[in-house]
């Protein structure tokens, strides 16, 4: 099973149960997305708290069985979250790759191609198609828009 990180960036700086709200109404919205599973991204606890880990703010981990509908779901989700909840971004990462998307992403084919490529191989790519080597540049920085 694949999985993808999405990070909300507010806008303006929020304080720490604001930016763990809007994670929360994010994840809502993306378990309406049959076949995903969507939790918060844990890290290490620092300090000296009973858990071992705590969750990283703002930051969701999507699992599942990644299809190109099932991306351009996820897609059309984030984009209308963030253009709703005003947020200056959603990264959507996978392993060393990010995608920064906004509001004003537009969700077309090249958009679902690119969050395509986060995934490993063999994911999604075949079901969406993967673009020649020299086209496959880094998608780092790279906006759908």
């Amino acid at each position: 099973m694949s999985e993808l990180s999405l990070l909300i960036e507010p806008s303006i700086g929020l304080p720490a149960d604001r930016v763990d709200a809007l994670a929360v109404g994010l994840a809502d919205d993306l378990r309406s997305v049959r076949g995903l599973q969507v939790a918060h991204a844990q890290s290490p606890a620092v300090g000296h708290g009973k858990s071992q880990q705590a969750w990283e703010l703002g930051m969701l981990i999507v699992g599942g069985v990644f299809s190109a509908t099932t991306m351009r779901a996820v897609a059309q989700i984030a984009i209308a979250y963030a253009d709703r909840v005003k947020a200056r971004s959603i990264t959507v990462r996978s392993g060393g790759n990010e995608l920064v998307i906004t509001g004003a992403t537009r969700v077309d084919q090249r958009l679902v191609d690119q969050l395509g490529r986060l995934l490993a191989p063999g994911s999604v790519e075949s079901a969406v198609g993967v673009a020649p080597p020299a086209a496959q540049d880094s998608l780092r920085g790279t906006s759908g828009s």
